[in-house]
């Protein structure tokens, strides 16, 4: 999955959450903890391939049995330091991300097979083909390419077409929750700290 999908199945799963347990919108500051820890899994093992070759890009942070036990901590350090809802953010988005790497093995029962880091170290991680950042990076050119940039109206429905319902869902529901963590960013870039219950 792409970057933005695990943040917005985060978020939608977090927002949910907090409804139907706590009856209230996620606050500014846990909403940016949140985002960030949406993406946790691949800055940790993603590096880790690209410039150590350790694991072949999924493998210590896509793995529910290294990610939970770290989540738990870092919630208990958290509200040890009264940053409680920042800890239950941060295991939020990173517990989002790893069933939707592996959504298919997980529905077909193939895990073992198909997405074995679910279970790093019991079972070995993948071997994925070599690769780097700039791999990805040709990549994203060579697609790009092939975009129809001369055609305009088949471009906007190329690259909005199947993605606006998955777009548009989760952007009502942040604009519902009050756009959380917009009004927070601008209070960090003005010289601000990150707490819990920062305003939306």
């Amino acid at each position: 999955m792409m970057p933005w999908g695990h943040l917005v199945i985060g978020y939608l799963i977090y927002s949910a959450g907090l409804h139907l347990w706590s009856q209230r919108s996620p606050a500014g500051g846990p909403t940016l903890v949140l985002a960030f820890a949406t993406q946790f899994p691949d800055l940790l093992d993603k590096p880790l391939n690209w410039w150590f070759g350790i694991l072949d890009g999924r493998g210590i942070g896509h793995s529910f049995l290294t990610m939970v036990p770290f989540c738990v901590a870092a919630y208990l350090v958290a509200r040890r330091y009264d940053r409680g809802p920042l800890g239950a953010a941060f295991g939020v988005g990173v517990i989002s991300h790893l069933p939707m790497d592996a959504l298919g093995a997980l529905l077909t029962g193939t895990v073992p097979e198909r997405a074995p880091y679910l279970l790093w170290p019991l079972f070995p991680a993948p071997t994925y083909p070599k690769d780097s950042f700039w791999d990805h990076f040709e990549v994203l050119l060579a697609t790009l390419q092939l975009l129809p940039w001369n055609s305009p109206v088949e471009l906007v429905s190329i690259l909005l077409g199947p993605e606006l319902l998955f777009l548009l869902v989760p952007f009502s529901v942040w604009a519902y929750d009050g756009f959380p963590g917009v009004k927070t960013t601008v209070h960090l870039l003005t010289g601000g700290r990150l707490v819990e219950n920062e305003p939306m």
